[in-house]
C-alpha cells in the first residue's frame, strides 16, 4: 500500500499544478520533434545536437501521438507514468535495502517531491527515464542477492543485465548499470558458478549492445558526443572539478534536508549547541560575503543554485523579502535560509558521525537480509563510477543539478539506514513537515513555470494571428529552437558542433543591453535565414529597447505579484532581420 501511494503521488502532482504548455521546456522540445518525426515517418533522427541517445523513451512517446495526436502535452505525459513507475520501485528498492516501510516511504516522497525531480517528471527530458533503468537495475540486482533459489537469482541477474542494457538507450549513463552494478553484485555471488556464469554472459552481451548503439548514435547527424577524458587538464579544469564538487555537494545536502537535520534532534545537548554555534558564523560570513560582493563571485555557492522553473519563484519570494524590509540585501534571504539549513544538517550529520565513531551494524537479524558490506559492494562502485563521470564532465561543461539525482537516491538510502539503525527506527514527524515545505515549494514554482509558458504560448497565437510567422519571433529561445527545426530541418545549439558556416550572420552587437543572453546566443547560432527577429514574447516590455506592438497576456501565478503579463516587443531596426 505505501509504494502504490508513491506511485500514485505524480498524478496527484499532475492535478494540482496543471502542467501543461504547448511549447518546448528546457532542451525537450528537440526529443519532442523526434518523436513526433517517428511517429509520422517511422523514421528515427535527431535535430539539435543531442547527447542523450533517447531510444525507447522516444518510441514511449510516439505510442502516445499515435493514440491522442501530436502535443507537447500528450508526450510529456508518458514521463507521469515513467515517474510513477519510478516512486513504486523505488520505495519496493528501500525496503530490500534494509529500510522499513516508513521510512522507506518518507525517502522516496524526499525523493519524488524535491524541485529537482519533480520539476523534470513533467518535461520530456531524458532524466527521469536514466533513473528509472538505474533503479531498476538496483532492484533487480538486490532481489538476485536476496534470492534463495538459484534459478530465481539467475533470472533476476540476466534480466537486470539486459533490461538495462536496453534502458540505457534513452540516457547513456544508465549503463553504469549493466557495466559497474551488475559486476559489483556479481561479485556477491561468485559463488553460485551458474548465476555468476549467466549473469557475466548477460553482461558481456549487454556491453556489446551498448557499444554497438554508441557506434550506431556517433554516425548520426545532428548528435553531440562529448569526451571530456581526451581533453587536456590544467589548472582551469582543476577548479572547475572543484567548483563542481562543492555545487554538487551543496545541492545534494539541501534535496536530502528532511533527512539530514533529523541528526540534529539525536545530538548530546554541548553538540547541539556547537552545530547552531557554527552555522550562525557560518551564516554571518555569508551575509557579511554577499553583501560586500552583491552579485559577484560569492554568489554561485548560495543554495539552491537556481535552475530551470525554480528561478522566477525565487526572485519573487525574494521580491517580496525585499517589500518587507526594505532592504536590497533581502533579495538572497530565501536562498539564505536554505544555505542555513544546510549548513546545520551537514553539521548536525558531522557531529552525530563522530558522536558514533565506534558505531557498529545491528545484526543482520535486525536489519534484514542486506549487510551494510553487501549495499556497500552494489550502489559504492557504481556511485564512484559516476562521480569520476561528473568530474571528467566539469572539466569543461556545467554539471547541471539534474545530474545529481542518480546519486540523490543512494544518498538518501545511506542517510535514513544509518538513523534507523543508530538513532531512532522510525524518522519523526518533522521530517514529514520538511516534505511538506519543500513539496509546497516545488508546487508553486512548477504551477507558477508552466503559467508563464502556457502564457508565452497564448502571446504567441496572438502575434501570429495577425500574420507574422513563426520565423520572425525572437524569444522565447524554446519557441525559437522549435522554429529552427520548422524552418531548417535542424537546430544548432550555442557551442553544438554543427559547423559555424552553417549558421545566421548575426553580429551579437546589434542587439541592444536589456536583449536575454541565451536567446542571442540560440540566435546567432542559428541555421542561416531560418529567423528574422521581429518580435520578442518577453515579461520585459523594454526587450531589446524594443516597443509594446500587440495587447499583453495576463497570466496569474500562486506566489506574488499574482496577477502577470508578457508582451510581444517589436524589435527595434538596428536588429537586423
Amino acid at each position: 500500500m505505501p509504494a502504490i501511494a508513491c506511485a500514485l503521488t505524480p498524478v496527484l502532482c499532475y492535478i494540482i499544478i496543471r502542467p501543461y504548455a504547448e511549447i518546448g521546456l528546457g532542451d525537450d522540445w528537440s526529443y519532442v520533434k523526434t518523436a513526433q518525426v517517428l511517429a509520422q515517418t517511422s523514421h528515427f533522427a535527431y535535430y539539435a545536437a543531442d547527447s542523450p541517445m533517447l531510444g525507447w523513451q522516444v518510441y514511449f512517446g510516439a505510442l502516445f501521438i499515435k493514440l491522442f495526436g501530436f502535443s507537447f502535452t500528450a508526450v510529456r505525459f508518458t514521463t507521469v507514468f515513467e515517474s510513477m513507475a519510478t516512486a513504486f520501485l523505488l520505495q519496493r528498492t528501500f525496503i530490500r535495502a534494509g529500510l522499513n516501510s516508513w521510512n522507506s516511504t518518507l525517502a522516496t516522497l524526499t525523493f519524488v517531491l524535491s524541485p529537482l525531480y519533480l520539476s523534470l517528471a513533467f518535461t520530456f527530458m531524458t532524466d527521469v527515464s536514466g533513473v528509472l533503468c538505474i533503479v531498476v537495475c538496483l532492484y533487480m540486482c538486490l532481489r538476485a542477492v536476496q534470492a534463495e533459489s538459484e534459478y530465481s537469482a539467475m533470472a533476476w541477474i540476466s534480466s537486470a543485465a539486459l533490461l538495462n542494457a536496453g534502458g540505457g538507450t534513452a540516457r547513456q549513463i544508465a549503463w553504469l548499470g549493466v557495466l559497474v552494478m551488475v559486476p559489483s553484485t556479481l561479485w556477491l555471488l561468485r559463488k553460485r558458478r551458474r548465476v555468476l556464469l549467466s549473469g557475466c554472459l548477460s553482461c558481456i552481451a549487454g556491453a556489446i549492445f551498448a557499444v554497438a548503439a554508441m557506434h550506431w548514435f556517433a554516425r548520426q547527424p545532428h548528435t553531440d558526443i562529448f569526451s571530456p577524458a581526451l581533453r587536456g587538464f590544467g589548472w582551469e579544469s582543476f577548479k572547475n572539478v572543484v567548483r563542481a564538487g562543492m555545487f554538487a555537494a551543496e545541492q545534494l545536502a539541501l534535496l536530502a534536508l528532511p533527512v539530514l537535520i533529523m541528526y540534529a534532534g539525536s545530538l548530546r545537548l554541548r553538540n547541539r549547541r556547537m552545530v547552531v554555534l557554527c552555522a550562525t558564523t557560518f551564516l554571518c560570513l555569508a551575509f557579511l560575503g554577499i553583501t560586500l560582493a552583491h552579485t559577484g563571485i560569492l554568489k554561485w555557492w548560495i543554495t539552491p543554485n537556481e535552475d530551470g522553473m525554480t528561478d522566477n519563484t525565487l526572485r519573487r519570494l525574494n521580491a517580496i523579502a525585499i517589500q518587507v524590509t526594505g532592504l536590497s540585501i533581502a533579495d538572497y534571504c530565501v536562498r539564505f535560509l536554505f544555505t542555513g539549513l544546510t549548513v546545520l544538517g551537514i553539521l548536525s550529520f558531522a557531529a552525530y558521525v563522530l558522536e558514533h565513531v565506534r558505531w557498529r551494524p545491528v545484526s543482520k537479524s535486525e536489519a534484514g537480509p542486506l549487510s551494510w558490506q553487501k549495499l556497500g559492494i552494489i550502489v559504492g562502485p557504481f556511485s564512484a563510477a559516476y562521480i569520476a563521470i561528473l568530474a571528467l564532465i566539469s572539466q569543461h561543461r556545467i554539471v547541471f543539478n539534474r545530474y545529481l539525482l542518480p546519486l540523490l537516491f543512494v544518498l538518501l538510502l545511506t542517510l535514513v539506514r544509518y538513523y534507523q539503525e543508530s538513532a531512532k527506527t522510525h524518522l519523526p514527524l518533522v521530517s514529514v513537515l520538511l516534505i511538506a515545505v519543500l513539496g509546497g515549494f516545488t508546487f508553486a514554482a512548477l504551477h507558477d513555470g508552466f503559467a508563464l509558458y502556457r502564457g508565452y504560448r497564448s502571446e504567441i497565437d496572438e502575434v501570429r494571428s495577425h500574420g507574422t510567422t513563426a520565423a520572425e519571433i525572437f524569444e522565447p529561445w524554446e519557441f525559437v529552437g522549435w522554429t529552427e527545426i520548422e524552418q531548417a530541418g535542424y537546430a544548432n545549439y550555442p557551442g553544438g558542433p554543427t559547423p559555424q558556416a552553417a549558421r545566421a550572420p548575426v553580429p551579437a552587437p546589434a542587439f541592444g543591453a536589456s536583449c536575454d543572453d541565451w536567446s542571442i546566443k540560440f540566435l546567432t547560432a542559428a541555421p542561416a535565414s531560418a529567423i528574422q527577429p521581429v518580435y520578442a514574447i518577453t515579461v520585459n516590455p523594454n526587450e531589446c529597447s524594443g516597443t509594446v506592438a500587440f495587447q499583453p497576456v495576463v497570466y496569474r501565478t500562486w506566489v506574488a505579484p499574482h496577477i502577470n503579463s508578457i508582451y510581444a516587443v517589436r524589435l527595434p531596426a538596428s536588429i537586423p532581420h
